[in-house]
């Protein structure tokens, strides 16, 4: 089958095979949140990192992602301005 075939080649490819979603490198270890599912959140609505953290717990234990997730959402709001 086509789909199988993808999702097998996908995982040797390193990138989430069948319907995983791909939360992108890892920017919170405590948590395991994505730099993708830190930009998706931006994109909807999130525009600080307190906001990030009580959507996705990044950056609320021991606080050593906060200057990426906040560097995150700098990127974003610069691509949407343009």
């Amino acid at each position: 089958d086509h789909a199988d075939r993808r999702g097998r080649l996908a995982i040797v490819a390193g990138r989430p095979g069948g319907n995983t979603v791909d939360r992108g490198a890892v920017v919170c270890s405590c948590f395991g949140v994505g730099a993708n599912q830190i930009a998706e959140a931006v994109r909807g609505g999130c525009t600080s990192v307190e906001a990030i953290g009580a959507t996705l717990h990044a950056g609320t234990n021991c606080g050593s992602c906060r200057a990426e997730i906040r560097t995150i959402i700098e990127a974003r709001r610069l691509q949407a301005a343009e």
